[in-house]
């Protein structure tokens, strides 16, 4: 019986196209990468710069009080910087607080409310009469209670420290039941109290964030009787969002 030969295999010499169609593919996708970041939009490569600067700042995860990593300066050595606290944020946290915060609660109560901001620290005034119903240590008003509430939990991403202020003029307003003499600041005491609860009220406030202070203004006019009838208008809340606690540093 004859032999049967065993035919040598075909070398396939058009393998070479499979591995030039990949790389044709992938020089093709870097190409329309390429392209794609020649098309950036400027306001928005800001707006992620500013991102992710925030996020390794103060009010991000794992930073110190003082700097931030991008806040060095090179030439002549590297010189550390000191970090804006509350200018971190100058896009939406600034228009917040200085611009949203007091449109609205104009609108609420119809007075103005005095906004003062520096590197650490967002200060609020308003009057005493804004927040409290005449003569009464609690509750807030409701529109103004709303206000607050949205006030604190717009601070929260920088504030490590609340200070709740209330200053107003001291004046007799009558008589205990006990004969003593109860006076105006007394009351600004208990409604100190009554603001601090309210903050409180917000889960991502913890009690040692908020410090009570309570401060006596002077009379308008030396000699005037102390029962002045205007003195809630006189009397102002302020309230001082800041970042300056040194254990947080």
């Amino acid at each position: 019986m004859a032999k049967k030969h065993k035919h040598e295999e075909h070398v396939n010499h058009e393998r070479w196209l499979v591995s030039f169609a990949d790389m044709m593919t992938l020089l093709f996708a870097l190409f329309v990468v390429l392209y794609a970041l020649g098309q950036a939009d400027l306001t928005k490569m800001k707006q992620l710069k500013d991102s992710v600067q925030f996020a390794f700042h103060i009010s991000g995860e794992g930073k110190t009080k003082d700097e931030g990593i991008f806040d060095k300066q090179k030439g002549g050595g590297e010189t550390l910087m000191p970090a804006p606290l509350i200018n971190a944020q100058d896009g939406a946290m600034k228009e917040f607080l200085r611009d949203t915060l007091p449109r609205e609660f104009e609108e609420v109560t119809g007075q103005s409310l005095d906004v003062v901001q520096t590197d650490d620290t967002i200060t609020m005034k308003a009057p005493l009469s804004a927040f409290f119903e005449s003569a009464r240590p609690f509750p807030i008003k409701p529109d103004v209670f709303n206000w607050l509430v949205k006030a604190a939990q717009g601070s929260i991403t920088f504030t490590s420290d609340i200070r709740i202020i209330i200053e107003a003029p001291d004046v007799i307003l009558g008589a205990g039941p006990d004969g003593r003499p109860v006076t105006s600041l007394e009351l600004c005491d208990r409604r100190l109290w009554t603001l601090r609860k309210a903050m409180l009220g917000l889960p991502e406030i913890r009690p040692h964030l908020v410090r009570l202070e309570l401060g006596q203004q002077q009379e308008a006019t030396p000699g005037s009787s102390r029962a002045s009838a205007d003195w809630e208008d006189r009397g102002q809340v302020i309230l001082a969002f800041s970042n300056q606690r040194q254990q947080n540093r």
